[in-house]
């Protein structure tokens, strides 16, 4: 809660969040952070395509199918631990350990590759990179709130980081399809590895940033193992009904995006007969459809009934998966590939909303962990189907398997995915009230419910105080109606009214109420406690050393 006359405030935030990050990007720490993540992701775009082009020109199709599954199975072994390894205490420093170990093994791959090595001297190294792939998301939901000087920031943190990734869509494609059309594969290589160069110089210096040895907190010794975790979680998941279905469901979308890393290649090669940036062009061509589904998930945050979405987005995947397959010319496939890159995207996003509601709740981390091990799954068996049906049959038999694949799992998870509506509780009322707020207005869906699901809704009737200067704060509170005046030093410095909140220096400092807070009315407000608070902005399951660098920026001696 921002109080003094000189600090930056949430009032008058344009609801394009503009004035959000203007005041993010003062913050050169949390600027170096995300043009770092940027950089990554547009050269794990890219990554891809010179990989597989490079694996296809010296060995065809069967190549680039089992150079793709070589990549995506050691990720999905490395991926339930990655988690763990990223809630330590010294995320910053991982994040600079990551990122210059994939730079080496990046440039590694890229002068085999201009020395045209075989392909699995230029696999190997890139496998190292993309299964280090699966520790800096996990890492930045625990680093960036240490970087963040002021609360505003979590949310213009998040708006950069979304704007960044669903940029590098299209970026990393179409760096690929450039670099290719002048030069080789390994062009493609160099340029990600100098993009990985630019991460870890951005990233080195926030080392310094990790809170100190006093600041960090141990981990409890009866720590249950990931494996049984996950495990148990399921088993939970699976009493409500319908929840298994729809996890392989969301899974199980993956089978198009795994199908398709290789369908470029051949697509662009054997079939349409395209030039080098080929498969760089098509990749973006489903890129823009991801960008356009993104865009149109956030119409059905609030919808009660998300499986009817989720069931016609996926039809209009499979739909046009045959359509496709029974003409396959570059018009087609330039209208198409955006299509299934909007239904993939809402099947995605709308699966997880439904998921988060349906899971439960204290066990929802180890669910998601669950997950992603599942996505990967699914991204394998796309590659293994495609692969397989190309080698065997050819180009159009593999896009009327891979719709038969994901119709079939349609027609065996969809009865049951009505069931989870049923059982489903989304808190209409109060996402709506959040998406009011300048906090928590530019939240991504699935982040902006799990706000909504973590508080309650308070009566306090006029002349309550709801906070006292010097209490120890527990919550913090969006007012849902009603009219509060803030004091300080017994003077009325503010008065605020609905989807206004306050609360927050208390929650992410660790410190005293600042000042005390009285309804003026009968006031309903929206009150999140302080762990659930920090879990659903931040997406993780916050302790005191993730909130270190906000402390200190208010002042906190630890």
């Amino acid at each position: 809660m921002t109080l003094s006359p000189s600090a930056p405030s949430v009032e008058g935030v344009g609801k394009n969040g503009l004035p959000l990050i203007r005041t993010a990007l003062r913050n050169h720490a949390l600027v170096r952070a995300v043009l770092a993540l940027f950089n990554s992701t547009i050269s794990e775009w890219a990554l891809w395509i010179g990989v597989l082009v490079y694996a296809h020109d010296h060995g065809g199709a069967s190549a680039a199918g089992m150079v793709s599954i070589s990549l995506v199975v050691p990720a999905a072994c490395v991926a339930p631990f990655a988690g763990s390894r990223a809630d330590g205490p010294r995320p910053n420093r991982l994040l600079g350990i990551v990122y210059g170990v994939q730079t080496l093994c990046l440039a590694a791959a890229a002068y085999a590759a201009f020395q045209e090595a075989p392909v699995v001297v230029v696999v190997v190294p890139i496998a190292v990179t993309t299964t280090l792939v699966t520790f800096i998301r996990p890492t930045y939901s625990v680093a960036i709130p240490g970087l963040v000087t002021a609360p505003q920031q979590l949310t213009a943190a998040n708006i950069l980081i979304g704007y960044f990734e669903n940029a590098a869509i299209l970026v990393g494609p179409l760096m690929a399809a450039a670099l290719l059309s002048v030069g080789s594969p390994a062009l493609v290589l160099a340029g990600c590895a100098a993009l990985l160069v630019g991460s870890t110089l951005w990233s080195i210096p926030l080392a310094k940033l990790d809170p100190p040895k006093s600041f960090m907190t141990h981990r409890i010794a009866t720590e249950v193992s990931v494996s049984r975790m996950s495990l148990s979680a399921v088993r939970r998941l699976a009493e409500r009904p319908g929840a298994i279905a729809l996890l392989i469901m969301i899974a199980g979308q993956y089978v198009l995006v795994g199908g398709l890393d290789l369908l470029y290649v051949v697509l662009a090669a054997d079939q349409l007969h395209l030039a080098a940036s080929g498969p760089g062009m098509l990749s973006a061509a489903f890129g823009v459809g991801a960008i356009t589904g993104g865009a149109v998930s956030s119409f059905f945050v609030a919808r009660r009934r998300l499986a009817p979405v989720m069931i016609g987005s996926s039809l209009a995947v499979v739909a046009a998966l045959v359509v496709l397959g029974g003409d396959v010319v570059l018009v087609a496939t330039l209208l198409l590939l955006p299509v299934m890159g909007i239904g993939r995207t809402v099947v995605d996003v709308t699966g997880r909303m439904l998921l988060q509601r349906a899971a439960p709740q204290d066990a929802l981390a180890s669910v998601f962990a669950t997950l992603e091990v599942l996505t990967l799954a699914g991204t394998a068996l796309g590659l293994v189907v495609v692969q397989f049906l190309i080698g065997a049959a050819g180009v159009r038999p593999a896009l009327f398997g891979l719709a038969c694949v994901l119709g079939l799992l349609l027609l065996a998870t969809m009865f049951s995915l009505r069931r989870v509506d049923e059982i489903a509780d989304a808190p209409v009322v109060a996402i709506r009230l959040l998406k009011s707020t300048a906090l928590f207005a530019s939240l991504p869906p699935i982040e902006i419910e799990g706000v909504a699901r973590a508080g309650d809704i308070e009566h306090l009737a006029s002349g309550s105080v709801i906070i006292h200067t010097g209490d120890i704060g527990d919550r913090y509170y969006v007012i849902a109606g009603g009219t509060v005046d803030v004091c300080m030093d017994g003077q009325v410095v503010r008065t605020m009214d609905r989807a206004e909140g306050f609360g927050e220096i208390a929650l992410l400092a660790d410190a005293p109420r600042t000042a005390t807070v009285v309804a003026v009315t009968d006031v309903d407000v929206f009150a999140i406690g302080r762990v659930a608070f920090l879990t659903a902005v931040t997406g993780h399951d916050a302790s005191r050393h993730a909130a270190w660098g906000v402390a200190r920026s208010y002042g906190i001696d630890r």
